[in-house]
């Protein structure tokens, strides 16, 4: 279920988020309406691009990958079960 999230203005003076493609950034941006209240969700490349990015042509899993090097995102598994968290997701909603 989608939620409604803010976004500071420190977001567009970010160094590192900056040196992400824009699609990136906004595919970023998407995530956390997906995320639970700890910033988890489920890591499916397809699903997310589906949902956040539906008239874009884009590589969601190169997305992910890029924000995971970047430190934005963080990618695990549990059980079989591959999922993302957002670091610092509770400081910042």
């Amino acid at each position: 279920m989608a939620r409604i999230r803010g976004i500071k203005p420190e977001f567009f003076s970010d160094d590192e988020l900056g040196a992400l493609s824009p699609l990136t950034r906004l595919f970023f941006v998407g995530l956390w309406t997906q995320a639970d209240r700890a910033g988890r969700l489920q890591d499916r490349p397809a699903r997310l691009g589906a949902c956040l990015l539906p008239y874009d042509d884009c590589d969601p899993d190169a997305m992910l990958s890029d924000l995971a090097r970047s430190g934005h995102v963080v990618r695990y598994e549990v059980d079989g079960q591959k999922l993302l968290e957002i670091p610092g997701f509770l400081r910042h909603q």
